[in-house]
């Protein structure tokens, strides 16, 4: 098992080298399997790196719809549940002016949630952190058992 999760975060590692290095990060330069890998890897990077906040503020609110799709067709439903909380709990902001870019949303963020709040924000972070679903495993089954 260990063995699959590592050839899937090495694929990941690889598709998004890929887009960097050969589509300048154009992601529709890549196969709709390729794009899907390289969410995936976004997802993993930044809750794992910074939490919901620096995942959904490095890369927006289209891609969060895309990956909920993703997890969606991955089976993914304990993580989904994590990251769609996390989102309604941050669009409380997208009505302020303020806002100009995602990076604002930090910004205000405690000007909208209580204390409580902001602390369920944080538990869910780390719910995601306890790796509830095994992603790296689900992708590798989905994306690459059948290459193997």
């Amino acid at each position: 098992m260990d063995e699959q999760r590592q050839a899937f975060e090495d694929y990941s590692f690889a598709v998004t080298g890929k887009l960097f290095d050969q589509h300048g990060g154009k992601m529709e330069q890549l196969s709709e399997k390729e794009q899907e890998v390289v969410r995936i890897w976004r997802l993993e990077a930044d809750m794992y790196n910074g939490g919901f906040l620096q995942y959904f503020c490095n890369w927006g609110p289209e891609n969060f719809e895309k990956t909920q799709q993703i997890l969606t067709r991955l089976g993914a439903g304990k993580s989904l549940a994590i990251i769609t909380e996390c989102e309604k709990m941050i669009a409380v902001l997208k009505d302020d002016d303020r806002i100009q870019e995602l990076w604002d949303i930090p910004k205000y963020l405690d000007e909208y949630l209580d204390e409580e709040q902001q602390q369920r924000l944080n538990e869910l972070d780390e719910e995601y952190w306890e790796n509830p679903d095994d992603l790296q495993l689900l992708a590798y089954n989905y994306y690459l058992k059948h290459d193997a």
